[in-house]
């Protein structure tokens, strides 16, 4: 399967490709020195083989990274990640523009930077309600080379002003949440807290509605809506600790703010067994809101 196309390909363009050769390789390990945030930025303690070792390697992830971004990422990414490729046009959800820094599915504060692990789990997942496919079958050699070359798109991996900030999430739900009987002690709190602190913009029921989220725009000046909650699939992810996760660090780029450091643990689970709740209500009413398939015009089988 090939998504996307390089003008190296092109048999017109071959003979001048192999001439540029050695000054496009020249070009690139100047590229790699002062964009990215790699080891080229050598320990000054490192010997002269092990710094070569070190360039060596980024080098080797940089151009396997890039090769794979124009296979699989620059039909809607864009050549230069601006999020302006060809199938980026009529998309509601637009592709990230990747020179910005800026990445909602975080396990970081908001306004930071996310962790490696976190990009790596955007790309094997997807994106539900997007163009932004399931790329699980990725190598964990490839997946490496790509972070690498999209943390090269960007100044912002080398800014320490955002520099990624961790925070401390729960590793499993809580017992309470997999009992009926338990859950609904819980609801009413979460149901309050809903009320004060997501139905301006989410809606009362959960559907996206809400008088605040008329005329939102993103960081990217472009519009957007606030998440139908009662859906049955999230855009961050499906399972409870992927809503909390969402609740507690928001969404960068977007007024989705993090709550982490203004909500307890259990007053975040309380909120997540509420949204849960808001789609069961919607189910047993028939009007729970769809997940849009997007279907990308240009794809090659």
């Amino acid at each position: 399967m090939s998504y996307g196309f390089s003008i190296f390909s092109h048999p017109s363009f071959r003979p001048a490709f192999s001439a540029c050769r050695s000054l496009l390789l020249g070009c690139t390990l100047a590229l790699l020195a002062l964009l990215t945030n790699s080891s080229i930025a050598a320990d000054e303690e490192s010997s002269p083989a092990e710094k070569a070792s070190d360039q060596r390697r980024d080098l080797h992830l940089y151009m396997k990274g890039r090769a794979l971004y124009q296979k699989f990422c620059v039909d809607c990414h864009g050549t230069t990640g601006r999020g302006n490729g060809p199938w980026a046009v009529g998309l509601e959800a637009q592709p990230r523009n990747f020179r910005s820094g800026l990445y909602k599915f975080r396990t970081t504060k908001y306004g930071t930077l996310p962790v490696d692990a976190d990009l790596e789990r955007t790309i094997r997942s997807g994106i539900s309600g997007t163009a932004m496919p399931v790329f699980a079958n990725l190598l964990d050699d490839e997946m490496l080379s790509v972070i690498y070359y999209l943390k090269s798109l960007s100044r912002a991996w080398k800014d320490p002003a955002q520099a990624s900030q961790s925070v401390t999430l729960p590793k499993e739900a809580p017992t309470w949440l997999g009992s009926d009987e338990e859950r609904k002690s819980h609801l009413p709190a979460g149901a309050e807290r809903y009320r004060l602190l997501c139905a301006v913009c989410h809606g009362e029921s959960g559907k996206g509605d809400g008088p605040g989220g008329t005329g939102m725009m993103d960081a990217w000046e472009h519009p957007i809506r606030p998440a139908a909650l009662a859906a049955e699939h999230h855009k961050s992810g499906d399972s409870p600790l992927d809503l909390y996760r969402t609740i507690a660090t928001g969404l960068n780029g977007t007024p989705m703010i993090g709550f982490a450091d203004a909500l307890k643990e259990q007053e975040i689970w309380e909120l997540v067994a509420w949204i849960d709740e808001l789609g069961k209500q919607a189910e047993a009413r028939g009007d729970r809101p769809s997940t849009p398939v997007i279907e990308l015009p240009g794809k090659k089988e």
